[in-house]
């Protein structure tokens, strides 16, 4: 990757005043200058704060129903966890049989509570793992941004970025995806194949990411078929509910862990909660969850029309190759929540950075990017006036990073 630009000292100097104020002011000036060293290690140091600060109940309750709770409440539970427990059950996730199907939250947990009860500690750390593979991954987008910052480059950096920090609320998988997309961009755009053996460490943190390794060798020994992909993605609106029962025909195939993921991931139950279909509000978020896969879709038709253009682009030829694949064989399986949902999420990191390296500075396309803060309008104030305040305390957003240390790891 390219060096980092060049730095005037005063802006070192006013983000380092900044931080020392607040990192969250200091994240703010940042964004101007994103593709920046110094931008970066704020971004990094404002991650690990916004972990340190992350403040949930233990146990779910009525007006907090986020994963984060159950974590808290099995950490704390952990320091009655003995070595032989911990080692067997490492044992356990190596053999594939039916107990932990990952083991990334148990070591964690499992390391902390051996000094500490205060979960604030636990949380910093995933923090720490998540911001490193986000940041490793948003710098091959910084890397090749040759224009003035716009608002179309920042629109482009949400979606790049839309697996954010918060999503260490359920650390487990979104950890995991940020490995993934650093390891494609590697594999995919470096071509270097070493990254399979760290893309092989992905199941350690969540179990689901078999199927990860699975589309991607499916992608690396199919993607020259771009036409058959092509018909097949088109296909693939128009059978996704005929996934349930293809998973289900395969299922006494796969090792007892995997098979009982599969029960989970397709009972319907689970599938109408994950969906959040019910009464009173709950068209909202379904109206725009179809606005958005269409909007997808329009994307994906940009890319294909243009397949030439990105093609002969030695930086997005195997991404969009990689891109196509992934998106119809996880659009084919979008009635199971779990699967096709979540991981269509690594769609959008693929999608920005094709779009910067080819339409971006041409100015293509304009307008229908210009659409994404309108269709992503509602997933927008979901996540920025409810999901961040209900697990940062008011003050978090100015006080210095000492105050922050004192209150959560010190005092708390």
């Amino acid at each position: 990757m390219k060096n980092w630009p060049l730095e005037s000292k005063r802006d070192i100097g006013n983000k380092v005043i900044l931080f020392l104020i607040s990192p969250f002011i200091a994240f703010l000036y940042s964004l101007r200058t994103f593709n920046r060293r110094s931008s970066f290690i704020v971004f990094y140091l404002f991650f690990v704060f916004f972990g340190i600060a992350f403040t949930v109940p233990s146990g779910r309750t009525i007006n907090f129903t986020s994963d984060a709770a159950d974590y808290r409440e099995q950490f704390e539970s952990y320091k009655n966890v003995s070595e032989n427990d911990f080692i067997n059950g490492f044992k356990s996730f190596l053999s594939f049989d039916e107990g932990n199907k990952d083991y990334y939250f148990d070591t964690v947990a499992y390391y902390v509570s051996r000094f500490t009860d205060n979960y604030h500690v636990m949380f910093m750390i995933f923090a720490m793992v998540f911001a490193y593979f986000s940041l490793k991954s948003f710098k091959f987008f910084t890397a090749d941004f040759n224009t003035k910052a716009t608002i179309a480059s920042y629109i482009l950096i949400y979606l790049f970025m839309t697996n954010q920090i918060f999503n260490i609320n359920g650390m487990r998988f979104w950890t995991a995806a940020w490995i993934g997309i650093y390891c494609i961009f590697q594999i995919f755009k470096h071509n270097d194949n070493r990254y399979w053996i760290l893309a092989l460490s992905t199941p350690f943190f969540h179990g689901s990411f078999w199927i990860f390794l699975g589309v991607l060798l499916i992608a690396q020994f199919t993607r020259k078929f771009e036409k058959l992909w092509v018909v097949l993605f088109i296909l693939s609106f128009f059978v996704s509910n005929l996934s349930i029962e293809l998973v289900h025909s395969y299922q006494e195939y796969l090792p007892v862990f995997l098979s009982k993921m599969v029960d989970s991931y397709t009972d319907l139950e689970y599938i109408q909660l994950r969906r959040n279909i019910g009464t009173g509000y709950s068209w909202i978020p379904y109206t725009f969850g179809i606005i958005s896969r269409l909007y997808f879709a329009i994307l994906m038709y940009i890319f294909i029309k243009n397949s030439k253009l990105i093609r002969a682009n030695i930086k997005s030829e195997n991404l969009y190759l990689l891109l196509l694949v992934w998106v119809t064989i996880f659009n084919f399986l979008s009635s199971i929540p779990s699967l096709g949902g979540r991981y269509l999420t690594f769609a959008w990191p693929l999608t920005a950075y094709i779009w910067q390296v080819n339409f971006l500075e041409k100015k293509k396309y304009q307008k229908i990017l210009y659409a994404m803060p309108l269709v992503s309008a509602w997933s927008i104030f979901i996540m920025f006036f409810r999901e961040y305040p209900s697990v940062l305390e008011w003050d978090f957003y100015f006080s210095s990073p000492f105050y922050l240390v004192f209150k959560y790891l010190i005092f708390a």
